[in-house]
């Protein structure tokens, strides 16, 4: 059924990663193919597979009706999950959205896009005896027959539908398996409880001994072997759970919720924001080193923690955050320090700056602030921050997320309490059983950090940016809303909140007071955050922010160049009310005794306007590894370079300044490097609907089985290729398209090969 306009659409806004295909056929041809499906599967919830293992087990395809006939749906969810399966592209509907005018909860047929289906024993049940084939023999037939009663008559298919017909009455089969060994009955009961499926190896080389109990299980008719594998046919499996069994659409189990202080978020976030600016402008100007293996070993994570006022863990967390947002990169693996994407960050108001930041972490396939070894079967050696690393710790963060978007805002849960919730909500939780409970407690940890959660319970402005953000591209999740329902992803639900509406707008003017400090009631703009940076030290960072004024701030401004007239100047322009006395004191104060003393180059050369200081200087303890020593009254010689001799002037509480070769003051700027980094296309918002209509009016539509189907297929899936040129066959990978041109690495001849495009008359991918 070919793909309308709205069914597409609403794959790709649950999947964007399918945008850039050039082709609604394509998409189709990618929308088959298990890999590709199953983890999108495995992040859905617990009712999606639910569905999906009972589509598989009618054979791929049914009505409505069958499956809600074949299912135990008390909370009427059958048609939500329907169309969940739908808008991820795992199953067609024909009777359209379940919600949709004249679908009632039976009409329409459910198909499966993987006939093959994406469970291998769906519901842990085998094959049923049908599908056996030529696997069973005709005295196997019998031997069940016989085990459950009957009197075996007839050909193969014969024996089958009596078989069928026996293993129907689940009394009896429960009434006969209680009457084997207790060692059998505990591994058919094992089996019917699933997997169905035991392989010979279990049991040693060679041959099973007729003692075992599967063995057993074969001579009593209840197990079939295939091979080397022994299956639990599917009817006997039914009938021992029992005949009223149908599997379960429950929604999300119940969270044990208790009232929390209401929290917006709001100045947690400006903290944030401030955190992630102060360690990229750390990696600025000092950059963070690398260890050789790769990420920031834990003796430079203890300098960047200490350098920030932070512990250690959430230095990590700023450090992963950054990174995956870009603020920071590496160069050339030996240090991180600040991108070109820094400057244009640090412009943006404040609301928009801190969406970066908590999409970053959203991101994230790891926990930062657990990574220890082995936490995940992926992994055995994590990676040192800032590198990602494959993990559960991403499926699981959103999952949590989603579990608490179901509470009433107010309403909290500690990590405890909500991983029953979090199992339903992705299988991450089974799969990393022991790490688990630490990955839920580090979700809500750092989402305290970032202001989406405080006290176990979604903000103000946590709730806005998942009501604003419906499915993101990277964890493929469609979100729940209060209710427990689906939402389409990519959907703002009607009254979400505006996340850069509950930032306060920035400030351009502070308040200068007595005691030297500088008050900045709510978010500053970017021009007055600098101007107080340069001259001043961040006390705090809150609804209110406050800098304070010293000797050596002021001083540090005036190293860099700026002068006294230009500092009061700036401060007139920002400040609300008139410079208050003592700061244009401490100013003017700082500026007039800054100077008097001069370092340049000889290998250092001290010049003081007062004799009496330079005789100081040469006497003065402190300065003994300088080795000054006197030349003429007004200047001293020293044994180390300028930039040492500066630094140990100003510890021993002068005021010195570097002159050039020309006897002018030099100005001491900080070197602020900057990483080229390429803008990210995604970052503007994806559009579903117009890529959608892009790939529906899309012209380019290769014949089927053509060679430009095969090259846009690889060009998509990055699968090898075999390309005819030449007269030889070239079997390629790593396509890029130029105009008119396919460029490709080949294996066969160890060289990258530029082939024109037109002249391209055969090709296929080795999958086909």
């Amino acid at each position: 059924m070919a793909l309308l306009p709205p069914a597409l659409t609403q794959i790709l806004r649950n999947r964007p990663e399918l945008a850039e295909v050039p082709s609604v056929e394509l998409l189709e041809r990618l929308l088959e193919r298990p890999e590709l499906a199953i983890p999108v599967l495995l992040d859905l919830d617990a009712d999606c597979h639910v569905v999906s293992q009972a589509v598989q087990a009618a054979g791929g395809a049914a009505t409505r009706e069958t499956l809600a006939a074949r299912l135990h749906d008390p909370l009427g969810r059958l048609g939500e999950v329907l169309d969940t399966l739908a808008g991820h592209g795992l199953m067609t509907l024909d009777g359209g959205p379940s919600g949709g005018p004249g679908s009632g909860p039976g009409s329409g047929t459910v198909r499966s896009r993987h006939p093959a289906g994406l469970w291998q024993h769906p519901f842990g049940l085998g094959r049923p005896l049908r599908e056996f084939g030529k696997t069973v023999t005709a005295e196997t037939l019998k031997t069940i027959v016989r085990t459950f009663g009957g009197q075996p008559a007839g050909r193969k298919a014969d024996l089958v539908r009596q078989a069928e017909e026996l293993l129907a009455d689940g009394t009896a089969v429960r009434a006969r398996a209680a009457r084997l060994p207790a060692q059998a009955r505990a591994l058919l009961e094992s089996m019917a409880a699933g997997p169905p499926v035991l392989a010979g190896t279990q049991f040693g080389y060679g041959p099973v001994p007729r003692s075992q109990p599967v063995e057993r299980l074969v001579q009593a008719g209840f197990v079939i072997r295939d091979g080397w594998e022994y299956e639990l046919p599917r009817e006997i499996a039914l009938a021992l759970r029992g005949d009223g069994w149908k599997p379960a659409l429950t929604g999300q189990p119940h969270v044990p919720a208790g009232p929390v202080p209401p929290s917006d978020g709001v100045d947690t976030a400006l903290t944030a924001i401030e955190r992630a600016r102060a360690l990229a402008e750390l990696a600025a100007t000092e950059s963070v080193a690398e260890l050789k293996a790769g990420g920031v070993g834990v003796r430079e994570v203890r300098r960047v923690a200490k350098a920030l006022g932070l512990p250690e863990p959430e230095a990590v967390l700023w450090l992963d955050v950054a990174f995956e947002a870009d603020l920071i990169g590496s160069e050339q693996g030996e240090r991180l320090i600040a991108t070109t994407f820094l400057d244009d960050w640090l412009e943006r108001p404040a609301g928009r700056r801190w969406r970066v930041l908590a999409e970053s972490w959203l991101r994230l396939p790891q926990a930062p602030t657990h990574r220890v070894v082995g936490c995940c079967e992926e992994h055995m050696t994590p990676l040192p921050p800032p590198y990602g690393f494959a993990c559960e710790a991403g499926r699981i963060r959103r999952a949590v997320l989603q579990t608490l978007r179901t509470l009433p805002p107010g309403m909290g849960a500690d990590a405890d309490r909500m991983r029953e919730a979090v199992a339903w909500r992705t299988r991450a939780m089974a799969e990393v059983p022991e790490a688990a409970g630490t990955f839920v407690a580090a979700a809500l940890r750092e989402a305290e950090w970032l202001g989406i959660v405080s006290g176990g319970a979604l903000t103000t402005l946590g709730r806005a940016l998942l009501d604003s953000r419906g499915a993101h591209p990277a964890s493929g999740h469609t979100l729940a809303d209060p209710g427990g329902t689906h939402t389409t992803p990519g959907h703002t639900p009607p009254g979400s909140g505006d996340v850069d509406a509950l930032f306060p707008a920035p400030v351009t003017t502070v308040t200068l007071q007595n005691d030297l400090t500088a008050v900045v009631t709510g978010a500053p703009s970017p021009e007055l955050a600098a101007f107080l940076d340069l001259a001043a030290d961040l006390e705090s960072r809150d609804r209110a922010s406050v800098w304070r004024f010293s000797e050596s701030s002021v001083r540090r401004a005036l190293d860099q160049g700026t002068d006294a007239e230009t500092l009061l100047s700036g401060l007139a322009r920002f400040a609300a009310k008139a410079i208050p006395q003592p700061l244009s004191y401490l100013i003017t104060d700082t500026a007039r005794r800054h100077g008097t003393v001069k370092v340049g180059a000889a290998p250092s050369v001290v010049i003081a306007d007062d004799p009496a200081v330079i005789t100081e200087l040469c006497a003065a303890k402190a300065l003994r590894k300088a080795g000054l020593r006197r030349i003429a009254p007004t200047v001293a010689l020293g044994t180390l370079p300028p930039g040492e001799t500066l630094r140990l002037l100003r510890q021993a509480g002068h005021a010195p300044v570097g002159i050039a070769a020309d006897g002018t003051i030099q100005a001491e700027r900080p070197e602020r490097r900057r990483l080229p980094v390429e803008p990210d296309p995604g970052e503007a918002g994806f559009d579903a609907e117009a890529a959608a209509l892009l790939m529906l009016g899309s012209p380019d539509r290769p014949a089927p089985g053509s060679a430009e189907q095969a090259l846009q297929d690889a060009a998509v899936t990055d699968e090898p290729i075999v390309i005819v040129w030449k007269r030889g066959e070239h079997y390629m990978d790593d396509l890029e398209f130029g105009p008119g041109t396919v460029i490709g690495y080949c294996h066969d001849c160890d060289e990258v090969h530029r082939m024109e495009r037109a002249k391209i008359k055969k090709a296929y991918l080795l999958q086909s």
